[in-house]
């Protein structure tokens, strides 16, 4: 079993997928249009303009010589009234800290004793201890549903010069749904399951192997301590592709 575990941690390496006074709120999810949001580029968890912070839940599945893995990661992210990113003291959910890194993002990564991640089957408890402006908070976000979607259904080839499509059998449940090759992204409605990248759009990438993810997500946002933030579940599908 330990030498299984060390092989699914080296495959995980490989796809590149190891990576952002307590009252306890009852979250209620909020059903409306899609909420604006800026995503980095490179980035699959995106950012309510109004945020005061976000907490990412995701299930991150990739396939890799015919090899599916599922794991289980999260991220964290606060801000100080703009963009600037600021530490908040101990980040957890279900009881498992993230790391802050120098920018002040925090991140769960899988380790090697634990390479599945996070499990997210039964609860999805944050707790944060507070700092820089934020007080301390927990919040339970079991309610908010993860949404579905298939595996990646397009070509490992992606040639710049023909355009690209992305898609994947089925979506479901999700507000919407980011489309990445590479590092260039679109976000269309969280119903659709194909994306389609023009030549112009791909003509920055450099050629060699990357990826193309597939992310449909669900934000709920509540107000904590006079603050805004925001819970999300999204579900990443990878599929390492040859950019020619």
């Amino acid at each position: 079993m330990k030498n299984s575990k060390k092989s699914i941690f080296t495959i995980l390496l490989g796809m590149g997928l190891l990576v952002v006074s307590c009252k306890k709120e009852t979250p209620e999810p909020v059903v409306e249009t899609p909420t604006p949001v800026n995503t980095p580029a490179g980035s699959t968890t995106p950012t309510p303009t109004d945020a005061d912070g976000v907490m990412w839940a995701i299930k991150s599945s990739s396939t890799i010589q015919g090899i599916t893995i599922e794991i289980g990661t999260a991220v964290g992210i606060f801000m100080n009234g703009n963009t600037d990113l600021v530490n908040v003291g101990t980040v957890s959910v279900n009881s498992q800290d993230l790391t802050a890194a120098t920018n002040n993002a925090y991140t769960f990564t899988p380790s090697q004793t634990s390479p599945m991640g996070l499990d997210f089957s039964s609860s999805t408890d944050w707790s944060v201890t507070g700092g820089s402006g934020h007080a301390a908070f927990t919040y339970d976000a079991s309610s908010l549903v993860f949404p579905t979607g298939s595996a990646v259904t397009s070509s490992a080839t992606v040639n710049k010069a023909n355009g690209y499509t992305l898609s994947c059998a089925t979506v479901s449940g999700a507000d919407s749904t980011l489309f990445m090759v590479g590092n260039v992204s679109k976000t269309v409605s969280g119903s659709a399951n194909s994306c389609t990248f023009s030549p112009a759009e791909l003509n920055g990438l450099s050629s060699g192997t990357s990826i193309v993810s597939i992310v449909p997500y669900k934000l709920m946002q509540t107000t904590i301590n006079g603050k805004t933030y925001y819970f999300g579940k999204e579900r990443v599908n990878q599929l390492t592709v040859t950019i020619e």
